[in-house]
């Protein structure tokens, strides 16, 4: 199978050649054609996508303006009205409740006069108790903070670097023995459970939980976490590892409530987390054979799971606050009258709380806190009604004010999956960006881009329609032509070899009666002239053979290693009774320390004769040539020269196609041949991994030179001009490549 596709191969090399020249110059060059048209056409929608982009980065830079126009206009009033707070000397909760009545953006206010200590709104506390003494004013207060952290950092290092759970234990009371700061003792009371729970103390740990809830219900830890929440559950967690499932599930079923009770004042994270725990938890307690009446405790959770959360309220918002009061005081922040702001979202929605610190009385530390919640609802409406009423394509587009992490939280319509253009706001705002969409609505039919896009599609495609259909008639009519041409080549080749047959009994003939006629000179003449054409058209009849061989890529060649000099001087020998016959002298200069070379002798020897019979053709006056050999680098090169007519530069490119002749001398008695001897030497020297070339002159002769490759595992040795080599013989080359 394998030898059948080689031949089949071999036998259509012409038109697979042909097939990929097509595919080279014709399929390829339409194809990426259609490539680079179809991206012009993508390029030009690209280019109007891109300008309208640019129109509509104007408009939010337009809006974000008008945005940045309103929100200043707004804080302005807020400020204003924190500045009638200030300098009110007899200020009331009555006043401040009016105050945010009157300001329509304004949802709810805050009114904070010391870390813990809330004055508006009147119903909410940030403290379980409210005759705890001023700590925020002693000086002790920062310092306690600075204990904390140290001993705490401590503590933190040695119960999870070290595994030192005794040093942390000592670490975390010590907090307890020197601070007085509710807030401080509750975090550090809640350390020192943990660490208990890890030692296996669960005894000790379930009384240390337990007086967490007890002293401190409303404190929350660095996290925000509600400590009220983490106690109930540790409580749950001790009660279990002691054995007592009943209490357990009972503390759990009094966490559900009171996380259902207070989920206002925590968002949906810590809710979802704390629930999660909780069921875990009750699950393990309910599968407990020493619990009675499991399904009713069943019931109960079931009870509690069927209630929803409740939306954040103001007491979340109130805790925010005064973390910031804290950090102020704590961080001993100089008081400026500016507003800063919270902006976040809680259980899915967004909220803006806007604070302003208040002075002490000395006016350079904060000490208080006034804030307002946005009503972002009425933020948009006036946003809206301020950007699209001075916008002529109002209708074509909506906008959405975004957070930092591109969550929609007010506009004149829900966005769309994506905006086509942002502009984030400017400060103090720069933590919103205002987002430019387009309106969904369909495309009206017959809009110029689109037809011209269609147009432009339909032509491409008639373009390679056409071009495949022209390719399609030209590879036909091309085969049809390479059909004719190997037709011709095979009846050449069969007429040249029947001709071979009756000019070798020519030939023979004219011999013996050469050899019989003793006598008459002239007809020993004739017949030495019928010899010598009957050589001249065997020579003619070869190269024809030789050409058609190569043209159908059946020319074999027989490599072996062999003395280059040896197939050299036999060509010329064979040559010269020619050359003397025609009046010739042959100059011979082959170098005696010629590497041998793999290579074809008959090929060669053919080379050698096809160059000599153009330096007898192309020659007049002076009848000499010269044949030179020698090593040149890494090949033997091998020069024919002669002193003939020579060739013009314009015609050397030419001299080696096939069946060309140079035109001044077609007229010459001297002239035969077809014009392939040049085409078969240079095919063989091709063959051979080299090369042919010619130097030449008008009327001062031509060389015609070659080189053979010498093989890679020859060495060079410093002996003479020339280079002469070591080599090695046939037989070690192939024992080596075996």
């Amino acid at each position: 199978m394998l030898m059948h596709f080689i031949k089949l191969f071999k036998k259509r090399r012409h038109e697979i050649r042909l097939t990929i020249i097509f595919l080279s110059l014709i399929i390829v060059p339409s194809g990426l054609l259609a490539y680079f048209s179809w991206r012009a056409l993508e390029n030009e929608k690209l280019l109007s996508q891109q300008l309208l982009e640019e129109t509509y980065r104007q408009f939010a830079h337009f809006a974000g303006r008008e945005l940045d126009h309103e929100l200043e206009k707004a804080e302005k009033r807020w400020a204003a009205a924190v500045k009638e707070i200030l300098l009110e000397q007899n200020f009331t909760t009555t006043d401040f409740e009016a105050l945010i009545q009157n300001e329509p953006l304004i949802a709810t206010g805050f009114l904070l006069t010391a870390p813990g200590e809330v004055a508006y709104p009147l119903n909410l506390t940030l403290q379980a108790d409210d005759n705890l003494p001023k700590i925020w004013e002693k000086e002790s207060y920062l310092r306690e903070h600075e204990i904390f952290g140290e001993l705490v950092n401590r503590g933190e290092d040695l119960e999870y670097r070290r595994h030192d759970l005794n040093g942390a234990l000592a670490s975390y009371r010590e907090v307890l023995s020197k601070v007085t700061n509710p807030q401080l003792r509750g975090r550090a009371e809640s350390n020192v459970g943990r660490v208990q729970q890890k030692q296996g103390d669960w005894a000790a740990a379930l009384s240390t939980f337990q007086h967490l809830l007890a002293a401190y219900p409303e404190i929350r830890d660095e996290n925000k976490t509600c400590l009220r929440f983490l106690a109930q559950y540790q409580i749950a967690v001790s009660l279990e590892n002691l054995g007592r499932d009943q209490e357990a599930l009972m503390t759990l079923l009094r966490l559900h409530q009171d996380l259902l009770e207070r989920s206002d004042t925590i968002n949906m994270f810590q809710y979802s987390h704390f629930l999660g725990l909780i069921q875990d938890l009750a699950q393990r307690l309910l599968a407990s054979p020493r619990l009675p009446d499991a399904a009713d405790y069943q019931t109960q959770f079931r009870g509690l799971a069927e209630q929803n959360k409740k939306r954040i309220g103001q007491k979340y918002f109130l805790q925010l606050l005064d973390r910031k009061l804290t950090e102020m005081v704590i961080e001993r922040k100089h008081y400026k009258a500016k507003f800063r702001y919270i902006a976040d979202d809680a259980d899915g929605e967004s909220y803006l709380l806007a604070y302003h610190a208040l002075p002490d009385q000395a006016g350079v530390y904060a000490r208080g806190l006034v804030g307002f919640q946005i009503d972002l609802a009425q933020l948009g409406e006036r946003l809206a009604a301020a950007i699209l009423s001075n916008f002529k394509h109002a209708d074509k587009v909506s906008f959405a004010i975004l957070n930092d992490k591109g969550d929609y939280v007010i506009g004149s319509a829900k966005p769309a999956p994506s905006p086509i253009a942002v502009q984030t706001l400017a400060a103090p705002f720069d933590f919103w960006q205002v987002a430019v969409y387009l309106n969904q609505t369909p495309n009206p039919p017959g809009r110029r881009g689109d037809f011209r896009a269609t147009l432009g599609l339909w032509l491409i495609s008639l373009l390679l329609l056409s071009i495949l259909a022209g390719a399609y008639f030209f590879i036909r009519h091309a085969r049809r032509e390479t059909r004719l041409s190997q037709m011709k080549s095979t009846f050449v080749s069969n007429v040249s070899h029947e001709f071979r047959t009756p000019l070798a009994s020519i030939k023979m003939f004219a011999e013996l009666m050469e050899r019989r006629v003793t006598v008459d000179q002239k007809a020993k003449q004739y017949l030495r002239v019928i010899s010598r054409e009957c050589e001249r058209l065997q020579r003619l009849i070869e190269n024809v053979l030789d050409f058609s061989k190569i043209e159908r890529g059946f020319k074999p060649y027989n490599f072996e290693f062999e003395d280059p000099a040896l197939a050299l001087h036999a060509a010329i020998e064979a040559f010269r009774p020619h050359a003397a016959a025609n009046g010739f002298s042959l100059a011979v200069d082959i170098a005696d320390d010629l590497p041998e070379l793999r290579l074809d002798a008959d090929a060669i020897s053919q080379v050698m004769l096809n160059l000599l019979s153009n330096a007898v053709k192309y020659s007049d006056e002076i009848k000499a040539i010269r044949v030179r050999a020698y090593c040149d680098g890494r090949h033997v090169a091998v020069e024919v020269a002669d002193r003939g007519i020579g060739i013009d530069a314009t015609e050397i490119p030419k001299i080696f196609d096939d069946f060309y002749r140079v035109d001044q001398r077609l007229s010459s008695p001297q002239q035969g041949g077809m014009g392939l001897g040049l085409t078969l030497a240079r095919h063989i020297v091709r063959a051979h991994g080299s090369d042919i070339s010619v130097r030449s002159e008008v009327g001062r002769g031509s060389t015609f030179s070659f080189t053979l490759p010498i093989p890679v595992d020859a060495e060079i040795t410093d002996n003479g001009m020339n280079g002469a080599l070591k080599h090695k013989t046939p037989a070690e080359y192939e024992v080596e490549m075996t």
